[in-house]
Formats: structure tokens, C-alpha cells, sequence
């Protein structure tokens, strides 16, 4: 029947497929070929002069390669326009009438500025400004720079926040998790589902793209990558029409890290922790090198992590069924062990003509493997237990997660843009096995004769992502205007085959059952072309953009012979509009429609059996999600104050809700289902206070009231309030070479569907000490000192209720050790083109 009614879907989705293909793809090839066209055509317009000159040492008056000129209005300094010299010293630019200032700079020398001069409107030919000789700085006889500069934790703008992981010391010795739950309005729940701003639909980038190292399938590898490996995480809650529309809720970009420091450098470092006198300990190795030069830069990361604790958790069910009441008592203690080798390898090469080639390779090889205790007691309705068993578990599992990366990046003539091409394969594997055991005890704990119950699982994922994209930024300095265009194809293969048995007690021997056996397979492709327009005029800005997308999701149930093509084609609209009351205060409104696509596992309708009494399965009839998010905001910047305030608006249709289904034989199982709609409208406000040199503040505070729209009898319609608050502050002494920071983390209850949840915060506390010139790191910290971190969950609907909490080993004390070497050589390029780590949203 199932196959009856998808038939027809079937077969017109693939034979819309090719039409669809070949007609948005001559649209889009002809929307990105236009302006290069124009480009490539460009000329000098008659009314504008040619400034030339030449850049020269001022001791051997050698010529200056790449050094770099910008032209500045010379009422206001603004930025007009930018060249770097050639390998002759030599450089041009193009300007019409008007009043400037030319400054000249370059790395290792001190900048020189022009006097003002003036262009009439009736000056053509050409304007030579002669050879310009620039001196060297004084600490050039040193041939080392040390660089003691200290930024923000937390970077806040109105549209986007940047969080600098190394300068949060309570994150030394973690993972990405614990990395995400520092950020304002970002929760990560039992499961390492992520949420922004109170709602789910976050979509987590590695470097800018999709990834399998963020996680395959419906799976989080995110408590597998460490803190130490990530440079910076972005957050963006309303991106532009330029990136995926992907995430109701906006995105948030792990950017890892890679070395940008001239010549030959190299670091070492360590992390151990002990959390109980028998478990908890950790141990953590790092080690980092580099060597770059005005030609070509080689990089190569490596971390070794081992970490061991514990996984408790219970739950209270209650169930009205027809003929009582079913209650359900669970208590689970477990072991949790997650050791693991990340690495990153890359290189980047600096070609004629403002060229730059980059490879990288960026791998994960883990294990972890899990324990777990499992009492199951069912009571009546006096609280007396009638039924009682054991299950024990084991589940050890291991991933192979790489990505590899080619790109290619060109800056246009006379600073105009830039051209790139960005190709990335992610491969992820990852293998569990699951052995588990049943015991049945009598209500006062003495084994029963009754034989055991022994199964045991295996089970094999694959999560594998193909990205291509073409980018072109053009820039018209003279109208204060950029152009953004592009391409971007997106393929997922990801597969899930599983394989369950049941021991026979009389023969003793494994055989395959009906528990866990299923093949499934799940393919996605998403093609897209977007272009955005902005401008500046005077203190208005101005951007809007569409980005257009055909999408495909193909779940594919091998095992019951059932095929699935759901295809859609939308248009993803943005605009954002800013306005500088004065300087440095900014008031902005923006809008964005964006999508959630229901992943592989939220598809995958097999079920999960490791605890039959709380089972799991996806719905192969999920839909795409869909919002529409305004956001209004406001910044300030003062020398010792920043703030940065927004009121959002979300209105979501189609919303992929996680439900849990309770059934008659007391099992219950969590599931997904799309909702009829979602209202939010919040607040969100952080605050950076620095009120000496010495001490750092910063408080984020996020609140939202929620309604959700089910139009279901059985789901009534809920809402309700959620807040939640971080504050991050660091105190430097002992001549700034020794820091202490005081972390506290609260979620407040956050209403949910089907009732309430809660991720409990920590409070950390950390100090560090630098040695020898900054070469030494020591440091130690206390996490969760309190032993409050962990998760709760509640579910209140007609006739049912259960009642559960997550604990994990939180409070660990912590040692750390590092040691920096090699010296940041002076280079005679100030800057080189894809030196920036990651990529930038």
C-alpha cells in the first residue's frame, strides 16, 4: 500500500529531475557569468585620472612588493579605494574628483602618509605620485615581534558573534559541546542536540561547510572533537540569501584552527583531569606546527584525547491504559569512555597575480564505549513493585570521520573583489556493536529461575558529503556598493544497515531475530544560486539578496522495498537595512526565510531497541520546516562598554517536532512529526563591560515566549516562557601574565510540545600563568563546581506523565601545561591572500 501511494510522487520527482536540472542550471550559470563578463570588460571610465607611483626601501631603495596603498577621503578618512604593488614595486589606481589622503604600509615598516591633494573634475591622463620610500621599524634589528595582544572572549555584532575559544580558559580540556554551551542563547541538550535562542533547527558548519565531523544521521560527534582543536565558533541568527538557508534557527560555524604567524612555529601542550578517585580522569595531548613564508604556508595540528566517567539517568512513567494504570521505575548507571586522534594537515600557495591554491585534510579517529546498568521496576497503584529485571548493556563504537578541501581564491585588479572556488569531500564511518542481557528477579531481589534474555546488535553508518561552490564578491568603491553572487551543489549519501540476534537457551547459539534488522539508505542533494546587493549611503546601509534552490531527500527503505522522492524547489528571500545614529551606535532590522530539512534519521522509520521500554524511530513522511525570522537590534561601543540588544520574531509552519508515543503494552517511543505551527518573539542582550585594563566582563541574557499550534486533540496546544543567562569574567594580575576567570552558566525550564526541559548549567573556575616571555602556560581549573550540571525532562499530556534526569561526571579538577616556540619572522608581504583560518560567515 505504501508503495501504491508514493508511486506516482516517485516517478514524477525523477523524471522532473533532469528538466529541473537543466533549467535552473542555465539560469544560474548565466546570473554568475554576467557580472564577470562585465568585469573582464571593464575600462577605466574618461572621467576618472590614473594615480601611478612607485613603493621602494628607504635605505637600498630596492622596490616594495605587495605593499599595500589605500586612498581615504580626506574629510572623513573613509575608504575609497586599495592596491597592493607588483613585483617591480610599481602600482595604479583609478579615482575621479575629489579631496584624498594616500596611506602606504607594509609589515616590518612604519606606514607613511601623503599630504592632501585634490583631483578637479576636469583632470584626466595620468597622476605620478614618484617613488615613495618607507623605512623600517626600529624592532626589525630583533628579527622577532612578540605579540602580547589579548582579544574579547566574545565578539558581539548585530548580526553575527564570534566567540575566541583560546581566550576562555574553563574550556582547556573539553569538547565542542562543552565549547557550544558557553555561547549566548545556545543550549545543547542529553543527546547533543543543539538550540538556539530556545528553538531547535540550528545548522552546525565545520570551516563553513557541512561536515561529517559534525555529526551523520542524526548523531552528534561534536562531544568527540576537542575545544583545543577550534580556533573561533561564529553565530549567525539571520544570514543573508549568500549562505544556506539551512537552520530555522540560524547557523553556527566551528572554525578550526591554522596557524597564520610568519616563519617557523610550533606548540605543545597538555590537559589532565581527575574527576573521582576510581573514574573520571582525563588526559589530552596537543601539538601544533607551522612554517610560512611570502610564497607558501604548510600547517599540521594533531590532538590525542582520552577521557573517562560516568551516565546516569531515570525516569518515572505513568501511563492510563484502558484496563489501570501502568507505572514504570528506572534507574541507570553506566560508564562512559571516549578516547580519540584528531588531525588537520594543510598547505596554501601564494601564485602570481593575487592567486592562492589551499589544500587541507582534517580527520577524526575515535572510540567510545558505554555501559549501562538498567533497573526496570513496574509498580501498582500503591506503589508496590510486581515486576522486576536487570538489563545490561555494552556499546562500543567507533568513528572515522575526514574531510578533504581544494580551493582556489583570486583577488581582482584595483582591489574590486574576488573570485572564488571551493570543492570539499567529507567521509564518515562509524561501527556499533550492542550486547545486551535481560535478568528477572522476584520483588524482593532474589534471580529468578526464568532464563535470560541475551541479544546482541550490529550496526554500520555511512555519512558521506560532497560540496561545490563558485563564489564572486565585486566591489564599486565609488558607489559604496557590493555585488555577491554565486553557486553551490550539496550531495549526502548516508546508509544505516543493522543486524540483531537473540540467543537460543537450549542450543546456546545466536540467531538472527526481528529486533533490529533493516537496511537503509538516504540520499539529498540541494542545488543552489543566490545574489545579494548592498550599499552604503552616508549613515544608511543597505543589503537584500534571494538565493534560489532546487532540493531533493530520497529515503530509501531497502529492506522494505520502498523508495521515497520528495523534491522541492524554493526561493529564499533576505534583506537587512542598518543605520549609524552616531558613530560607533548602530540600529539594524532584518528579515530572512529559511528552512529545516528533516535528516536521515528523522527519516529512518526502523527502530532502536537498546532500551525496549523508551524505543526510537524516525517517520519517512516528514516534511521540510519553514520560517520567517525578523530581527530588530541595536549596538553600542564605548571604550570600556559594548553593547549589543534584539527583539526577534519567529513565525515557523511545519514545525519537526521530537514526540514521544506511548503504547498500550507500556513502551513507549520517541518520534518525530511535523506540527501545524510555531510563534516565538524574544529578546536577546549581551554586554561587554571593561572597566579597568585589567578586568573583562561579559553577560548575555536570552528570553522568549514560545506558542505551539498542533491542532491535535491528543497534542494540545502549549506555550510558555524560556530564559536562560551566561556571564564570563576574567581578572589579569601579577603584571597581566596571570589570569582568573569565573564562569556561570543558568537555563531556565524551556516549555516544549509535550512539557518542559531543562539543561543545567555549571560554574567554572579557572587561573593561568605565563612564563618565560609568554613561551609557558600553566594553569588549573575546577568545572562544575557544584556538581549542578546535567539535564531534566518532563512530559505532561492526558494521561500520561513521565519524569526523567540526565547526569553525567561534570566536576573535574584540571592541569595544564603548553610551550610555544619559533619566532614570527618579518616578511615583505602584509598581507597574503587565504591567509585567514577556516572560513568566515
Amino acid at each position: 500500500m505504501l508503495n501504491d501511494k508514493h508511486s506516482e510522487r516517485l516517478k514524477r520527482g525523477e523524471n522532473a529531475y533532469f528538466c529541473a536540472m537543466k533549467w535552473l542550471y542555465s539560469l544560474l550559470l548565466l546570473s554568475l557569468l554576467t557580472p564577470i563578463g562585465s568585469l573582464l570588460a571593464q575600462k577605466p571610465s574618461n572621467e576618472e585620472l590614473l594615480l601611478i607611483g612607485k613603493v621602494a626601501d628607504y635605505k637600498s631603495n630596492l622596490p616594495l612588493d605587495y605593499a599595500q596603498l589605500k586612498l581615504l577621503n580626506s574629510s572623513d578618512s573613509s575608504f575609497v579605494v586599495g592596491a597592493f604593488t607588483t613585483s617591480d614595486g610599481k602600482f595604479s589606481m583609478s579615482i575621479s574628483a575629489g579631496s584624498y589622503l594616500l596611506k602606504v604600509s607594509m609589515a616590518g615598516y612604519e606606514s607613511t602618509w601623503s599630504d592632501v591633494f585634490s583631483v578637479s573634475p576636469a583632470s584626466k591622463g595620468v597622476l605620478n605620485f614618484g617613488t615613495i620610500k618607507l623605512a623600517k621599524l626600529a624592532i626589525q634589528e630583533t628579527r622577532q615581534i612578540n605579540v602580547n595582544g589579548q582579544s574579547d572572549v566574545l565578539k558581539a555584532g548585530i548580526d553575527k558573534k564570534i566567540y575566541n575559544v583560546a581566550e576562555d580558559l574553563n574550556v582547556n580540556g573539553g569538547t565542542a559541546n562543552d565549547v557550544l554551551n558557553r555561547l549566548p542563547s545556545v543550549e545543547v541538550d542529553q543527546d547533543g542536540g543543539v538550540l538556539l535562542r530556545g528553538a531547535g533547527g540550528v545548522t552546525v558548519l565545520i570551516d563553513g561547510r557541512p561536515s561529517s565531523l559534525s555529526g551523520g544521521n542524526g548523531k552528534t560527534l561534536l562531544d568527540a572533537l576537542p575545544a583545543n582543536s577550534i580556533e573561533r565558533i561564529e553565530i549567525v541568527t539571520n544570514p543573508s540569501a549568500k549562505y544556506d538557508p539551512d537552520g530555522t534557527s540560524g547557523i553556527i560555524n566551528i572554525v578550526l584552527k591554522k596557524n597564520k604567524l610568519l616563519g617557523f612555529n610550533g606548540m605543545v601542550s597538555t590537559n589532565l583531569a581527575k574527576g573521582q578517585i576510581k573514574q573520571g580522569n582525563i588526559a589530552e595531548g596537543n601539538v601544533s606546527l607551522s612554517y610560512r613564508n611570502g610564497s607558501w604556508n604548510v600547517y599540521g595540528t594533531y590532538n590525542g584525547r582520552y577521557l573517562d566517567g560516568y551516565r546516569n539517568n531515570y525516569n518515572d512513567i505513568r501511563q492510563t491504559l484502558s484496563n489501570g494504570v501502568f507505572i514504570l521505575d528506572q534507574n541507570r548507571l553506566g560508564t562512559d569512555l571516549n578516547s580519540g586522534h584528531t588531525f588537520r594537515v594543510g598547505a596554501d600557495l601564494n601564485l602570481k597575480g593575487r592567486q592562492t591554491l589551499g589544500f587541507s585534510a582534517t580527520g577524526n579517529v575515535g572510540r567510545r564505549d558505554r555501559t549501562g546498568d538498567l533497573w526496570n521496576g513496574q509498580l501498582d497503584t500503591n506503589q508496590q513493585v510486581i515486576n522486576l529485571w536487570e538489563r545490561t548493556s555494552y556499546d562500543p563504537s567507533q568513528q572515522h570521520n575526514y574531510d578533504l578541501n581544494a580551493n582556489y581564491r583570486l583577488e581582482l585588479p584595483k582591489d574590486r573583489g574576488t573570485f572564488s572556488v571551493d570543492l570539499t569531500q567529507s567521509l564518515g564511518n562509524s561501527s556499533t556493536q550492542g550486547y545486551y542481557m535481560n535478568r528477572y528477579f522476584s520483588t524482593d531481589t532474589l534471580l529468578l529461575i526464568a532464563p535470560d534474555l541475551q541479544q546482541q546488535l550490529f550496526n554500520h553508518e555511512k555519512n558521506n558529503i560532497t560540496t561545490a561552490q563558485a563564489d564572486l564578491v565585486y566591489l564599486i568603491p565609488e558607489k559604496s556598493m557590493r555585488f555577491e553572487t554565486g553557486l553551490k551543489a550539496i550531495v549526502r549519501d548516508q546508509a544505516v544497515q543493522t543486524y540483531s540476534q537473540t540467543k537460543d537457551n537450549t542450543t546456546g547459539l545466536f540467531t538472527a531475530d526481528t529486533l533490529a534488522n533493516f537496511d537503509y539508505a538516504y540520499n539529498a542533494q540541494v542545488y543552489s544560486a543566490y545574489a545579494v546587493l548592498g550599499q552604503q549611503i552616508k549613515r544608511f546601509k543597505y543589503q537584500g539578496g534571494l538565493r534560489l534552490e532546487q532540493a531533493y531527500q530520497i529515503p530509501n527503505l531497502i529492506s522494505d522495498s520502498i523508495r521515497i522522492v520528495n523534491h522541492f524547489f524554493n526561493l529564499f528571500p533576505s534583506a537587512h537595512v542598518r543605520y549609524e545614529l552616531k558613530p560607533k551606535s548602530e540600529l539594524s532590522l532584518s528579515y530572512s526565510r529559511r528552512i529545516t530539512r528533516p535528516n536521515a534519521s528523522d527519516l529512518n522509520p526502523f527502530t532502536n531497541y537498546s532500551d525496549p521500554f523508551n524505543l526510537q524511530k524516525g517517520n519517512p513522511f516528514l516534511m521540510p520546516e519553514y520560517v520567517h525570522s525578523f530581527d530588530l537590534g541595536y549596538s553600542l561601543e564605548k571604550k570600556k562598554l559594548s553593547l549589543t540588544a534584539s527583539t526577534f520574531y519567529r513565525n515557523s509552519t511545519g514545525v519537526i517536532s521530537r514526540i514521544k508515543e506511548f503504547y498500550d503494552n507500556g513502551t513507549s517511543a520517541v518520534t518525530f512529526m511535523n506540527l501545524a505551527q510555531t510563534k516565538a518573539v524574544g529578546s536577546e542582550l549581551v554586554l561587554m563591560f571593561k572597566p579597568t585594563p585589567t578586568l573583562r566582563s561579559t553577560f548575555s541574557y536570552n528570553a522568549n515566549y514560545t506558542w505551539y499550534i498542533t491542532n491535535q486533540a491528543s497534542l494540545p496546544n502549549r506555550q510558555g516562557f524560556n530564559h536562560n543567562f551566561k556571564w564570563n569574567t576574567t581578572y589579569e594580575f601579577w603584571k597581566k601574565t596571570a589570569s582568573l576567570q569565573l564562569s556561570v552558566n543558568y537555563n531556565g525550564p524551556r516549555v516544549t510540545v509535550q512539557g518542559i526541559a531543562q539543561r543545567r548549567g555549571p560554574i567554572d573556575l579557572g587561573f593561568e600563568k605565563k612564563l618565560a616571555n609568554g613561551k609557558w602556560t600553566i594553569g588549573t581549573r575546577v568545572t562544575d563546581i557544584f556538581n549542578r550540571q546535567g539535564f531534566y525532562m518532563k512530559v505532561d499530556r492526558p494521561g500520561i506523565y513521565q519524569e526523567g534526569e540526565f547526569k553525567w561526571l561534570t566536576r573535574r579538577v584540571y592541569v595544564s601545561a603548553s610551550y610555544k616556540f619559533g619566532k614570527l619572522e618579518i616578511s615583505n608581504k602584509s598581507k597574503l591572500p587565504g591567509a585567514e583560518s577556516g572560513s568566515d560567515l
